[in-house]
This record gives structure tokens, sequence and C-alpha cells, in this order.
């Protein structure tokens, strides 16, 4: 299943997930075949994306990490353990220090030169923290990092989230900038609010402690909550591996698809975030995740179905004017003729 911007949808797509309103009613059911005036009819209401059915699915072969179930197993694993730490406080984190332990072991045995097919999703607190741990402990090992470091990054990274469970404003898929100073405070606490309940852990390194209190800092100082500009390189990976995931997972702010998410990076980089850092996850997220629709500069219409060794000329099949596909597969490595001009 895909997220799709309305706008771009023509009609006769098929919903993957219910659309449901902020009131938690169902409007279209799972499974409904999208009219054109219901397309108008979800634009009307400010319901800017929806989750629809994959008809490309059985020719993709995307790249991921993990598998899906052992995604769902760390994520399980580390909602059992902060949810227990928040609502029985004599239960400590530490046991997360082998969840980052096996983590660590099992990023280290994955090829280092993947690239990663990621998309917008719909995100919550635990599958975000999981997928930053993932992300940061695979860019550290990219930059040659050694072992005790990646461990100490899975760590801060497992915990760098937790005081969002201490606010109660609205952080999914929420524009804080136009939100109201009220709210945009409340909010802003929470890095302060986590550094308060773990500054007296022992078992936690100090600068896992900063990666908490420093994730929304910026190179330039003109993050939250102190304005500093941090030079721990672990608070360095955290602060780019976290903006790109909250921007594609909605978390904290409004989602995008991934290709805005890592123009807005390397924008911003040795403005807000440190460039090499920047780079690094550019060469390893896949600009154009499988199963996107792309034009090619040869007038053709195609699927990514593959990723290569480059994350910008992935692996294309071509799409006839029926949306049928065909025996058409052009490897944009292997054929440098023939390039992407945009996703459709």
């Amino acid at each position: 299943m895909r997220i799709r911007p309305v706008n771009i949808l023509i009609g006769g797509e098929t919903l993957a997930e219910s659309v449901i309103t902020d009131e938690e009613e169902i409007l279209i059911y799972k499974g409904t075949v999208l009219k054109p005036e219901y397309l108008d009819l979800l634009s009307f209401l400010g319901i800017d994306t929806v989750t629809v059915v994959d008809p490309y699915k059985d020719y993709e072969m995307p790249h991921r990490i993990y598998s899906n179930e052992k995604g769902n197993e760390y994520i399980e694993k580390v909602k059992k353990i902060l949810e227990r730490h928040i609502y029985q406080s004599k239960c400590s984190l530490e046991e997360l220090t082998e969840l980052a332990d096996c983590m660590v072991e099992e990023l280290l045995q994955v090829n280092e030169n993947i690239v990663i097919d990621m998309e917008e999703r719909n995100g919550n607190l635990y599958d975000h923290t999981v997928m930053v741990t993932i992300l940061s402990v695979m860019v550290a090992r990219k930059l040659k990092l050694e072992k005790k470091v990646l461990r100490r990054i899975a760590i801060g990274c497992l915990v760098h989230d937790l005081g969002i469970r201490y606010i109660t404003v609205p952080y999914i898929n929420c524009d804080m900038e136009n939100n109201s100073p009220t709210v945009v405070f409340e909010y802003k606490k929470h890095t302060i609010l986590a550094y308060s309940a773990l500054e007296g852990e022992t078992w936690l390194d100090p600068i896992a402690k900063k990666m908490i209190l420093f994730h929304h800092e910026r190179k330039d100082g003109s993050g939250f909550p102190l304005r500093q500009k941090t030079k721990e390189i672990e608070c360095s990976i955290l602060q780019v591996c976290d903006t790109f995931d909250c921007m594609i997972s909605g978390m904290e702010c409004k989602r995008v698809g991934v290709q805005k998410a890592l123009e807005y990076l390397m924008e911003t980089s040795d403005i807000l975030f440190e460039r090499k850092i920047v780079r690094v996850l550019q060469k390893m997220i896949a600009y154009y995740p499988v199963g996107s629709i792309v034009r090619l500069n040869t007038g053709e219409t195609g699927i990514v179905i593959e990723q290569t060794e480059n994350s910008i000329r992935p692996v294309v099949r071509i799409i006839n004017g029926e949306k049928e596909v065909t025996d058409t597969i052009y490897d944009l490595v292997k054929n440098k003729k023939v390039a992407i001009l945009e996703i459709i």
C-alpha cells in the first residue's frame, strides 16, 4: 500500500486503509474504489493524503534493512519498555541497552552499501524511535565510527523522544511552526522533560543524555531548547536522522515525501545540519522509492521496481497507456542514456 496525495489521484484507486475524520469517524471504508466525486469531497474536507492499494506490488523488490516481522518485534520491545517506565515509575529503561546491543550487532551484518527504500508513512512514536535508531547507526557505521560509539548512538536514539509521552498537545502530522504559542511552548518542553527524567540514570552515557536534550538543536544555534551549537557527532547524526524520519512520518511536523525531506536536508546543510552526515544519509536513502511512478526522458512512464547501489538511478519497468506493466526494464546504472525526469 502507498500513501498518495489526494490531488494527484484520478479515480479508480482502491483504499488500503479507511479514511477517518479527526472525530474518529469512518468517512470512506477500506476497500472502496475511489470515484472522482470522492476525491472532490476529500479535498473539500482538507484531507490531503490517503493510503491506496499498490497495483504493482507483485513486480516490486524493495530494499529493507529488516523484514516487517523483525521491525515490528523491535517496535513492540521499545513500546513495552517505554510504556512500563511511563506507567510504573520504578521500572528502569536500562534494559534498552540489551536491545541497543542487539540492533547494533544486526546492523553490522547489513550490506554497508545498501540503498534503503523508505517512503512517507503514518508514523507513531515507537515506529519513529526504531527507524531513527536504525538510520543513525547505519550513518555512524558509514562514517567509520567505533562500535562503542554505535552502541552509544543506539541507546541515545532509543530514548531520544521519551519526552513526547510527557506532553499533551497533538504532534502527529501537525504544522508546529504555525501552531499557537501555547501549543508550541508545550511541545518544545519534551526534550527538557526527558532529559530531566533521565539525568540521574548512572547507566546512561553522558553523551546519550546530550542526545536527548539536543536532538532539536541546530548547527547555527537556531534550534531548541537551549539554542546550542552542539559539537558531539552523536548529536549531529541524531539531528539529521530524526529530522528526516519526522518529515516522512509526520512526527512533530506535516508529513512530506522522501524527495522533499532529502532536498530540505541538502538545502540546509552547513547551516542547520552537518553536510558530511547529510551526504551519507542522502546516498543511503533511495530518492525514488520502489513503487514510485516516474516519467523518463524517453517519454515513457515507468514504475521503480528495485534499487541499485546508486540512490538516484534505480531499476524501472515501463508501464503502457493502460497502466499495465510491460517487459521493458531499464537499469539506470547500466543504461546511462535513460534518466528519470520526475515522479508522477
